[in-house]
């Protein structure tokens, strides 16, 4: 055993300080018997009263080894940064590109103040891309017209991994799988577009333009872009939200219908629906390995609608009610949790604590049962509803509070990813002051992922 852990051990069971000081391995060690992981913080202010001394000695002398579900040691405190339209950043693909470089470093500073420590950054929102991509086009939302390279040349996804990681934020890449257009109409897009190099695969659906996920040239093209992006750049994550097949739309159908009947032929025996879930199974899977077969340490998760299918015995139970995921947009999070054991889910949750039909803790709790693997799982707040709502800022602080318990935290809660971050780019009503103080006080490193072979958390806690 480490000599220094041991040391640690002994103040545990003892409660006897040791004369000389411990090496700073606070954030790094679960408790024994609580099973807590520490964090540095003023003695005063550890509410558990679980403390250890001589344990944080690169911190000021009132600084002690607290361990309290309230200041963990370790957890992802995630953002999203939305592209898409322009939601966060840019502002507007008019500005400048020294403006625009400003604007990133101002979005990630204001995530720093506020304790965030991964950010979650979307390339690819509609097929095309905000870094410099052989495969597809340069995004609209960047320089205004799609495959319209900036001017000077520089690379977002570049610049923010570097701005970041000297500050020790993590950088995931967040791609789109499927969605090709957010416009109902493919006339705009670059000849290099996969909607213009796969035109037979391509669909209008209500006011979106979408790829087939059955196809087979459109699964190798989302492949071939997360391989490049994992290849190419020190990304700490690949990431993908909730759209797989489209969000219904009353009366209209996915028009699939030749490629199922392609399946058919060639002797598949699925029903429609069931072939849809393992077109995007097949894809989830041959990703996963496909990624660490580059980076065997790298993350990969997915942010999947945060209803699986209300109604027992199969779905959520009574009262949970809402859209079936599993039916409509044919994905199946659980069984990825359950035993594929593949990945770390970040699941949007969009919703308070209160309503029952949609209770944050129930669930959070139902989504932790699924996880007897003990993969990571992340509760994505919906922080935008602060403004859009009137939603208190108290209300994102307890549900971070609630993902803390430990009966959570045993069972994979480690943590939660806030959407979106234009919250913290404009402090709207003090969003992060209120962060600093109230939500991300002190610093925590990432989470140990042990199914990954190893510790791929940073080495800086932010």
């Amino acid at each position: 055993m480490d000599s220094q852990v041991a040391a640690l051990i002994f103040v545990f069971i003892t409660g006897i300080t040791c004369e000389a000081p411990i090496e700073d391995i606070c954030h790094g060690y679960v408790h024994p018997s609580l099973g807590q992981i520490g964090a540095c913080i003023p003695e005063a202010e550890c509410q558990s009263g679980n403390l250890v001394a001589d344990a944080c000695p690169q911190y000021p002398s009132n600084y002690q080894c607290c361990f309290d579900e309230n200041n963990p040691g370790r957890e992802v405190r995630g953002a999203w940064v939305a592209t898409v339209t322009n939601i966060d950043w840019p502002k507007s693909p008019s500005n400048t590109v020294a403006t625009q470089q400003a604007d990133l470093k101002f979005l990630v500073d204001r995530m720093e103040a506020a304790g965030i420590n991964t950010i979650y950054f979307q390339v690819r929102p509609a097929g095309d891309a905000l870094y410099n991509s052989s495969i597809e086009p340069w995004s609209e939302y960047l320089t205004g017209a799609q495959g319209q390279a900036p001017t000077p040349l520089w690379d977002p996804l570049q610049f923010i991994i570097d701005y970041a990681h000297d500050k020790g934020i993590e950088v995931h890449a967040w791609i789109n799988p499927y969605r090709a257009s957010l416009k109902p109409s493919f006339d705009h897009l670059a000849a290099n577009h996969m909607a213009k190099q796969f035109p037979q695969y391509a669909y209008i659906y209500s006011t979106f333009g979408w790829m087939d996920p059955g196809a087979q040239e459109v699964q190798n093209r989302t492949y071939d872009v997360a391989i490049d992006l994992v290849t190419r750049y020190d990304i700490d994550g690949l990431h993908m939200d909730d759209y797989f097949y489209p969000y219904p739309v009353t009366g209209e159908y996915f028009p699939d219908n030749r490629t199922y009947e392609q399946y058919l032929q060639s002797g598949g025996n699925m029903n429609v629906a069931d072939w849809r879930r393992d077109n995007v199974n097949k894809l989830m899977e041959r990703l996963y390995e496909g990624v660490h077969a580059v980076k065997p340490r790298i993350i990969f998760s997915i942010s999947p609608f945060g209803l699986y299918r209300p109604g027992e015995p199969e779905g959520m139970p009574s009262p949970i009610v809402g859209l079936d995921q599993y039916s409509q947009l044919y994905c199946d999070p659980k069984l990825w949790l359950q035993r594929a054991g593949w990945m770390c889910s970040s699941l949007n949750f969009i919703w308070a604590i209160q309503p029952p039909q949609q209770s944050y803790p129930v669930l959070l709790n139902w989504w932790l049962e699924q996880n007897p693997l003990g993969r990571h799982v992340y509760a994505g707040n919906y922080l935008s509803r602060v403004e859009t709502n009137g939603w208190p800022l108290s209300e994102i602080r307890d549900q971070v509070a609630i993902s803390r318990e430990n009966v959570h935290r045993s069972r994979g809660s480690w943590g939660n990813v806030q959407f979106s971050a234009k919250m913290f780019r404009d402090n709207f009503e003090g969003t992060v002051d209120y962060f600093h103080e109230n939500v991300y006080k002190y610093p925590a490193l990432q989470p140990i992922f042990p199914w990954l072979n190893g510790d791929v958390s940073s080495s800086n806690p932010k």
